[in-house]
């Protein structure tokens, strides 16, 4: 008998049954049934690896850890939520768990900033909006503007600090330049501006003491206003003047930066970043979001000779 008209489940048994062939035929319907299921014994580690298994099978699997995936994040991802949910599940309230959640999510480690909150303007406390009040702002007209030392922008930073010899000293910077602004308790001022070629940004600079203000065109802008009033019309100057707080400081609230890469930014949507935030945040507490564009570190840039580039770690080629 041959090798194709015997089962090899005949191999199995007592030689005694090898003699006829009527059993080694006889076997062979069954063979080619349970041969199936060896295969499937062969991969069954697959139904249950994340980063293995079929895309179709990963809701099934994501049931085993109580997962109830969202059919608009693409496959990697879920992948990985899978993979991990079990460890999440251990950090959930936690600042750790949260970062962790949205990396998975938006591609880079967000920025969690606890018992912040933004500033912005605050009339009153923090900002000074012109300096004159008029009786009567209807009957309030601008004359002219006249304008000193005209703004380099339209839109930037003042900081008014001193120099080293204790001189008042005022700097200008593009808030296209700045991303973040702090104003500290002790009456500094902090501010990360962008890396050149679009790098993550870093603490740059520090101004202590100093005083920050955010102007749009009204830095060095004069408004002469006359004014009508009973006794005839009065002119005035107004000085556009609002001050920017960056964050205060308040119990259970804190600000969650979420960066994205430039690449990813279309598929990362804010609803779904607010629905992770909402799950995994600790209970009783509010949080503001912020979505902060990152452009790779690794952007191509040309290179120029004696300009920017170099070989190797540090060495410049001048």
């Amino acid at each position: 008998m041959t090798q194709q008209t015997r089962s090899r489940y005949l191999d199995y048994l007592p030689a005694i049954y090898h003699q006829h062939p009527f059993l080694g035929q006889f076997l062979l319907p069954f063979e080619e049934v349970l041969a199936g299921f060896e295969g499937l014994l062969d991969t069954i580690d697959h139904y249950f690896a994340p980063a293995l298994t079929d895309g179709e099978f990963l809701p099934w699997l994501a049931t085993w850890v109580a997962l109830v995936l969202d059919e608009e994040w693409d496959e990697t991802k879920r992948r990985r939520l899978i993979s991990e949910a079990v460890e999440l599940y251990r950090w959930r309230g936690t600042v750790y768990g949260l970062k962790r959640y949205l990396e998975i999510y938006a591609g880079l480690v967000p920025e969690i900033r606890e018992w912040s909150w933004p500033g912005g303007m605050q009339i009153g406390v923090a900002s000074q909006i012109g300096s004159i009040t008029p009786p009567d702002a209807s009957l309030a007209r601008i004359e002219e503007v006249s304008h000193r030392q005209p703004p380099q922008y339209d839109s930037y930073y003042v900081v008014d600090t001193v120099d080293i010899q204790g001189e008042p000293r005022r700097l200008y910077y593009n808030t296209a330049d700045v991303e973040r602004v702090a104003v500290n308790d002790d009456g500094s001022v902090d501010l990360w501006l962008f890396s050149p070629g679009g790098g993550p940004s870093t603490l740059t600079t520090h101004h202590a003491p100093a005083a920050i203000t955010r102007r749009d065109r009204l830095v060095d802008d004069l408004y002469n206003l006359t004014i009508e009033s009973e006794g005839g019309p009065q002119s005035v100057e107004y000085q556009g003047n609002t001050l920017l707080v960056d964050e205060i400081e308040l119990p259970y609230r804190f600000v969650v930066d979420v960066r994205v890469p430039l690449k990813d930014l279309d598929s990362v949507k804010l609803d779904k970043v607010r629905a992770i935030v909402d799950l995994e945040k600790p209970a009783h507490t509010m949080y503001y979001l912020k979505l902060t564009p990152v452009a790779s570190r690794y952007t191509l840039e040309p290179m120029q000779i004696g300009v920017r580039s170099s070989i190797g770690l540090d060495t410049t080629v001048a």
